[in-house]
């Protein structure tokens, strides 16, 4: 049987529980990839024949509607997968006892926002709510 110490197991919990934030800012950059075909698409123009070689491969609006779709199958393919895991870390944060270090580790992981910030909204020290944090990851099970 292997032994965790503490420490690995808030750096195991804290990378378990940082999955969620880290798809959807996978996601968050593909959609901006995806605004930037849609821009591409809509400056289109026919091409312009003339008797001289062209030097490079020609991207054709055919290739643009394939990037297009295949942007969008993918960016689908991990909403789904982020929304079970925000399924999952969700389950891990509702079972904590501490009801405010819950909160800080929804805040957190799941809403994308800085301990600063939560701090500010629950008007408590930037130190007591790091406190909550800790404390929470610490607590937290995670088992899948």
């Amino acid at each position: 049987m292997r032994i965790v110490s503490k420490d690995e197991h808030f750096r195991e919990s804290k990378k378990a529980l940082m999955r969620y934030r880290a798809l959807m800012e996978k996601v968050a950059r593909m959609e901006e990839r995806l605004e930037q075909i849609d821009r591409d698409l809509m400056s289109v123009k026919s091409p312009a024949l003339s008797s001289e070689p062209k030097a490079s491969v020609r991207i054709t609006l055919e290739d643009k509607l394939i990037r297009k779709d295949e942007l969008e199958s993918k960016i689908n393919s991990t909403l789904k997968f982020a929304r079970q895991n925000r399924a999952d870390i969700m389950r891990c944060i509702d079972a904590l006892e501490n009801q405010k270090s819950a909160l800080v580790l929804e805040r957190y992981f799941i809403d994308n926002v800085t301990l600063e910030t939560i701090a500010d909204e629950m008007h408590y020290s930037y130190e007591y709510v790091k406190q909550l944090y800790v404390a929470g990851v610490k607590s937290a099970v995670v088992n899948w």
